[in-house]
């Protein structure tokens, strides 16, 4: 997802030099990629989904160096599916008849053995890591629903993240039940989940949009 900011030609409004001209709508168009970057990392933040997603939000003023009558601002996300999805509201819908495994807060650790390809980001906790991590089987329990959980019959103890990066590190094994309890969920299985909206990026794209004409006669009375 992109948003791209222009100047209609400044040159119209604004009387002197092409370098006094350049100048000032350089730097409104910098002053409009900092702040439409950061409103819509705040409304990231704000709607409760994190500050790992709303620091995707990049943005960059063109030409990079030097200064322009026709500079613009450009900002995107690295993650255009997530921020799409929370900005449209949808249904994700497991593939092939399967079930999406939503971990609980019982499951406890997070997926850190699995080898990555260089750059990739996928830490994703599904059952099979969550098993591997452990040393724990699941055991699936179907629901009135069509769905179903996956439980762990036998208890872990969770394991520091500080330990986790080592060398040495091995999944802590650990057997016998928690009190007055024969099992825990530790994922919950859905056919789809529908996502709300909780964003709406075009109209703080189109806020910031309204203000070029002020920030380039703001840079330029200064």
């Amino acid at each position: 997802m992109r948003f791209k900011a222009t100047a209609a030609d400044p040159r119209a409004a604004l009387k002197g030099t092409e370098q006094q001209v350049a100048r000032s709508v350089t730097a409104g168009m910098r002053e409009i990629t900092d702040g439409l970057k950061e409103d819509l990392r705040a409304d990231v933040r704000e709607s409760g989904l994190g500050q790992r997603l709303a620091n995707t939000w990049r943005g960059q003023t063109f030409p990079r160096t030097g200064e322009s009558t026709e500079a613009a601002a450009y900002v995107s996300t690295n993650a255009p599916k997530l921020i799409d999805a929370f900005d449209r509201g949808v249904t994700i819908t497991a593939r092939n008849r399967r079930f999406l495994a939503i971990p609980t807060p019982e499951a406890g650790v997070r997926q850190v053995s699995k080898r990555r390809s260089k750059g990739s980001a996928n830490n994703t906790l599904t059952p099979a890591a969550w098993e591997r991590e452990t040393g724990v089987k699941l055991r699936f329990v179907p629901s009135k629903n069509g769905g179903g959980v996956l439980v762990a019959d036998a208890f872990y103890r969770r394991q520091p993240k500080r330990y986790q990066g080592r060398k040495s590190f091995r999944p802590i094994r650990e057997a016998g039940p928690d009190k007055g309890r024969s099992f825990v969920v530790i994922f919950v299985l859905v056919r789809q989940v529908k996502l709300r909206k909780r964003l709406d990026i075009e109209a703080t794209a189109k806020r910031w949009a309204d203000r070029v004409p002020g920030a380039i006669a703001a840079h330029w009375e200064a």
